[in-house]
């Protein structure tokens, strides 16, 4: 596989859940882009760790524990005006809804994944050439069953 730049790469929402916690379920829903995208922050899935320490052996061994949330960090310059960063918007003044997400990578791979909206910020814009910025954490949800970030990888 060759390198590629995040050039290219766009953010998709959609207020709705998946069928299914599969590509096929999550190309079926209803996307909204999120327009101006300056940034998609790191996408990661990590684990606990567990230590045990044995009391014959004074020796720790260190175990892979349960998978932990991640919060995915998003920067747009601030259009009001944008359904998908109105859409983000609504999201985070829910303390209950999960919304999906799409990033379409450059090279044409697909990672979905459905998380809340946890905050939403406004910053920059204070000097005659500075861009007016956005920005939105997403708490990243881990299904019951499946992969946390289901990735569907270019043809």
């Amino acid at each position: 596989m060759a390198t590629y730049t995040g050039s290219g790469t766009c953010l998709s929402v959609s207020a709705a859940a998946p069928a299914t916690n599969d590509a096929a379920g999550f190309a079926a829903l209803t996307w909204t882009q999120v327009g101006e995208l300056e940034s998609i922050g790191e996408v990661n899935v990590t684990h606990a760790t567990s230590s045990f320490t044995n009391l014959c052996t004074g020796k720790t061994s260190v175990n892979k524990g349960a998978q932990e949330a991640v919060t995915v960090a998003i920067g747009c310059a601030l259009d009001r005006d944008d359904a998908g960063q109105t859409l983000m918007t609504t999201a985070r003044k829910s303390l209950t809804a999960i919304y999906s997400f799409k990033v379409a990578e450059a090279n044409g791979d697909i990672v979905y994944f459905r998380g809340q909206v946890m905050s939403e910020r406004i910053t920059g814009g204070s000097g005659v050439n500075d861009t007016k910025m956005g920005g939105y954490s997403v708490g990243v949800k881990a299904p019951a069953t499946g992969d946390t970030f289901v990735v569907v990888n270019a043809a």
